[in-house]
């Protein structure tokens, strides 16, 4: 009798044991994130094979010259592979930080959404576009909008660069979206946006004669206070899913 029972219970146990799950597949690549990608792959394609100077993107940080011979040759700001290179950047820099704040909040159902990737494009182009709007407007109100343009055209030309090393670095993270991967790819575009932001600080403050304070304090209001209200406002939406 005992024997019957502890068979009974058994088969129970068992059955309810042995019932299918359903599968949940966590790393499942979004279909948009395949077609931005795509996208991005298409129009650096594109400018290899339209850009029609002999001016590689790869010597920027390492040759003075170079952006002076762009500037000679072709003007970026006002061509559509300029605003290519624009859209790759703004579009793979997004898809970064989006998967950034969603690996190491944990939180996949808040942010790995499309909604949230169109409010970091959003966020990235407005600062671009204010960026370049308050260059023109310091370079005409103190007369040096030759430095001005130099200083945009410097930008243009680094996110060439980056534009490559970010859409590798994306594909990476669709099949390894793990912290180390992520933050190795945002502390390589960090040191290279340092190392422009050093660079045309001196090739402006040259250009444009003004003083060092004042050439100082042209590069805060730009360039260093965006960027550290950016990487505040990343970290905090880490840490607390605010960004205030």
């Amino acid at each position: 009798m005992n024997d019957s029972i502890d068979f009974q219970v058994v088969v129970e146990n068992t059955a309810t044991m042995l019932e299918p799950q359903p599968r949940v597949l966590d790393n499942l690549i979004p279909t948009w994130n395949i077609i931005i990608i795509m996208f991005a792959l298409l129009f650096l394609v594109l400018n290899r094979h339209l850009l029609s100077l002999r001016f590689n993107i790869f010597s920027f940080s390492t040759k003075a010259g170079d952006v002076d011979k762009l500037t000679r040759e072709w003007n970026p700001i006002a061509s559509l592979t300029g605003l290519s290179v624009i859209l790759i950047y703004i579009a793979m820099l997004s898809l970064l930080v989006q998967k950034t704040v969603q690996v190491l909040s944990g939180n996949r159902i808040l942010y790995s959404g499309f909604d949230f990737y169109l409010e970091i494009c959003a966020f990235v182009a407005l600062y671009l576009i204010l960026q370049y709007l308050f260059a023109q407007l310091f370079g005409w109100l103190f007369g040096f909008e030759k430095a001005s343009m130099h200083h945009e055209i410097a930008h243009i030309t680094t996110a060439a660069l980056l534009d490559v090393i970010m859409t590798v670095f994306v594909f990476i993270t669709f099949f390894y979206p793990t912290k180390f991967i992520l933050i190795l790819a945002l502390s390589i575009i960090l040191i290279i946006t340092i190392i422009r932001i050093i660079k045309t600080f001196f090739e402006v403050q040259i250009l444009s004669k003004m003083n060092l304070i004042n050439n100082f304090l042209y590069f805060c209001t730009l360039e260093i206070i965006p960027i550290t209200v950016a990487i505040t406002m990343m970290c905090r939406l880490i840490a607390t899913d605010c960004v205030l």
